[in-house]
């Protein structure tokens, strides 16, 4: 029984500790689901990484559609022999200016152009796949955190309640008008509670920190989740059909997208590599003062390689298998999202329908009953057993509630990820 007493107070203690952590600061930040989202678009920098991303494939582009400098060739003579002068820069020595541009032929540069591009294109695909996949994150730690904290308050109402009545039982304890075993049953279930009640906060930070990481709070102040749950109430999934989810999965997802672009990028890559078959031209202008067969030498020139062994045989056939590849890649992503959107709307139908059958069995009514459990008890007119069953029914039966209502609008969260779109708001 002593070991009893220790845990305890071993357990309040730790319980005291992390409730004390949680309310450190008194700048509890009101937060309601939109203001969470804003924060969320303005101040993540997973987000704000992913923007610089598609800036560095912008700058590609520009960078694609520079031409290649001109290259210039200065040659000195060293030595004249006949002047016996070392760099003869007069009249009888030799100085030759080589200048030299080179140009790529069969649409090269443009092909560069438009593959940079498209790399562009699936860099902004790839932010807003990103966006999804973080919002899916933060809306659903946002639920969870609501209704975490609506647990959380069951537990300090039947502790408070507990407490009450163990402080008036430990008094007539020592008045000798109560057995110490049923004190010791109520100092039991206080203890168990205490112990709960550590997971749920755990959880609970938990869930607040992704959200102040997410929102980007760099006071990371404790949040307050506003929500009107009761507006979900009148949602009804089976107003959707699976149809409709399909198309709009297949219109909105933008790792979708990404494969279909990446097909694109493979195609535009295959017609790149046939016009490396095509030698580039290297055109130029030469003087020679001293070194031709003639005094102040001027010429053209005109040069390119004879693709004799090397017409890019290789490139060219691992870019035509690239496509194929590609598109194969592409077919499996389609079917995984029909299956994401089949899967979320199977699980939103079943939790929305054990939702709203559990509606009437959780009035008003249900939460009176527990003012009169504690008075019945007192009042002698229910058992201690009974008087524990109760309490633990109550904080079953709400934190269960608490968690189908979670679950539901998790699953709705679901579809809107399977789908790449808040059809669900």
């Amino acid at each position: 029984m002593l070991r009893i007493i220790i845990l305890l107070f071993s357990v309040c203690f730790i319980a005291v500790k992390v409730e004390a952590q949680y309310k450190f600061q008194n700048d509890t930040v009101l937060l309601s689901l939109q203001d969470a989202e804003t924060s969320f678009l303005k101040n993540n920098f997973d987000l704000l990484a992913a923007k610089y991303q598609i800036a560095e494939a912008d700058a590609a582009i520009i960078q694609a559609k520079l031409w290649d400098n001109l290259n210039l060739n200065f040659e000195l003579g060293a030595y004249n022999n006949d002047t016996k002068k070392w760099f003869d820069i007069s009249p009888t020595g030799e100085t030759a200016v080589i200048l030299q541009q080179l140009i790529y032929l069969a649409g090269k540069r443009d092909k560069r152009i438009n593959l940079e591009k498209i790399n562009s294109q699936i860099a902004k695909y790839k932010f807003y796949d990103l966006m999804r996949s973080l919002r899916y994150e933060l809306r659903t730690s946002f639920f969870e955190l609501y209704f975490l904290q609506k647990s959380l308050s069951v537990y300090d109402r039947e502790l408070t309640a507990l407490k009450s009545l163990t402080n008036a039982y430990a008094i007539e304890y020592k008045k000798g008008n109560i057995p110490f075993k049923e004190l010791a049953r109520l100092q039991a279930l206080q203890f168990n509670l205490e112990n709960e009640k550590i997971d749920v906060l755990k959880n609970l930070t938990e869930r607040q920190s992704i959200i102040v990481l997410f929102t980007g709070d760099s006071l990371a102040r404790p949040i307050k989740p506003v929500l009107d749950v009761s507006a979900f109430d009148n949602i009804n999934p089976a107003s959707f059909s699976l149809g409709q989810l399909f198309d709009w999965g297949l219109s909105n997802r933008y790792d979708l997208k990404i494969s279909e672009a990446q097909i694109q990028s493979e195609q535009m890559n295959f017609s790149l590599q046939k016009a490396m078959r095509i030698p580039d031209l290297t055109i130029g202008a030469r003087y020679d003062k001293a070194g031709s067969y003639v005094h102040n030498y001027n010429s053209l020139s005109l040069g390119f390689d004879l693709p004799l062994w090397n017409r890019n045989q290789g490139n060219i056939l691992i870019a035509e298998n690239k496509i194929e590849e590609s598109k194969a890649l592409k077919n499996q992503k389609e079917l995984e999202v029909k299956n994401d959107i089949n899967k979320a709307f199977v699980q939103l139908i079943e939790t929305d329908k054990l939702y709203k059958s559990s509606l009437q069995k959780f009035d008003s009514n249900y939460d009176n009953l527990f003012d009169g459990i504690t008075s019945a008890y007192q009042n002698h007119t229910i058992s201690l057993l009974e008087f524990i069953d109760y309490y633990e029914m109550y904080k079953n039966s709400k934190s269960e509630y608490y968690q189908l209502q979670n679950s539901r609008l998790d699953a709705m969260e679901n579809l809107n990820m399977a789908t790449g779109t808040i059809i669900i708001k």
